[in-house]
């Protein structure tokens, strides 16, 4: 699927009430979701138990033309999701540079930690991983405590071809809000915006997908900064 840019196809004004020539275009190329084909590799991702699946849900982004994605110019990046019946959800990754290195986490003890930010150009690949919770019973964010919830953790990333994106060394607080995480057959945007939040950047779509096989592990210890 291509999707370009949404401020492509006009005008836009400028800081003094002009007009400024619209930005160069941006598209990409094959974006998939898939549900549960990772999990974490603390133990108790699934102390519920039974459960085949892992609790990592992850999109994949190929980015085919336009020019560089910088992190800093990204103000977030955010999920949204909608099934057939109704139901749905979003969830929002904040630019790390909004974090401080005692931005408290919010469900655990402790602070953010380091935090950075990345680039990525045409030609590479992005990787988002959202965590869930729906087998997880133990520790601070386990379903009984907080609902069933894409949960904070340090496995939520934002990865591209040659490093970190949007990445945080301790529990990444991302903002989710919803009915459900997402299900198989759900239609999901993801859209990139400026550093207000307010000005949509690109964005493009995909169906969710169950993934079916034995889920890798992802060390967190992987997933840091440096």
């Amino acid at each position: 699927m291509l999707i370009l840019a949404a401020t492509v196809s006009g005008y836009v004004f400028g800081a003094a009430d002009k007009y400024t020539e619209p930005q160069e275009a941006r598209a990409f190329g094959e974006t998939t979701v898939v549900l549960g084909p990772e999990h974490r590799s603390w133990n108790g991702w699934n102390s519920g138990g039974g459960e085949t699946r892992g609790d990592i849900d992850r999109i994949r982004i190929e980015y085919t033309h336009g020019p560089v994605f910088e992190g800093d110019d990204i103000g977030s990046v955010l999920v949204r999701w909608r099934g057939d019946d109704g139901e749905g959800g979003h969830l929002r990754y904040v630019n790390p540079n909004r974090f401080s290195d005692d931005t408290d986490q919010a469900y655990h003890d402790g602070d953010v930690g380091e935090f950075c930010t990345g680039d990525f150009g045409a030609g590479e690949r992005l990787t988002i991983r959202m965590v869930h919770n729906r087998w997880q019973t133990d520790g601070k964010t386990g379903r009984d405590d907080v609902g069933v919830r894409y949960a904070e953790s340090n496995w939520n990333d934002i990865d591209a071809t040659d490093g970190p994106f949007f990445r945080t060394d301790g529990r990444y607080p991302v903002e989710y809000g919803g009915d459900r995480p997402m299900e198989p057959g759900d239609t999901v945007e993801i859209k990139f915006y400026g550093p207000e939040d307010e000005l949509l950047i690109a964005e493009t779509e995909a169906t969710a997908t169950r993934f079916d096989g034995s889920p890798s592990e992802i060390n967190g210890d992987d997933l840091d900064c440096e």
